[in-house]
């Protein structure tokens, strides 16, 4: 039980900052190109780049390599759920 609550802290942490809540936002619609991630989030490359090394670390999200480019999705099934909550009207 306490493995699952501090997941869950750290998930709701990532997702309460701004910069990482934004990649989630552009990442739950389908996988996306590192080099596509900073201008849908309005951010610097070297910014977004710390946060999805950041959201890798904790399992929240993973990437793969295709050819030069590195393609990013979201891991846990839990923030699609979460950002369907947070968004529902």
């Amino acid at each position: 039980m306490v493995r699952d609550e501090k997941r869950n802290i750290s998930l709701l942490k990532a997702m309460g900052e701004s910069t990482r809540y934004k990649i989630l936002s552009v990442l739950v619609s389908g996988e996306r190109c590192a080099c596509e991630i900073p201008e849908l989030i309005k951010r610097s490359q070297p910014n977004t780049s710390m946060h999805l090394s950041k959201l890798q670390d904790w399992d929240i999200i993973q990437s793969r390599r295709d050819g030069k480019r590195i393609l990013y999705s979201i891991k846990d099934p839990r923030v699609k759920k979460i950002l369907e909550i947070v968004n529902k009207e």
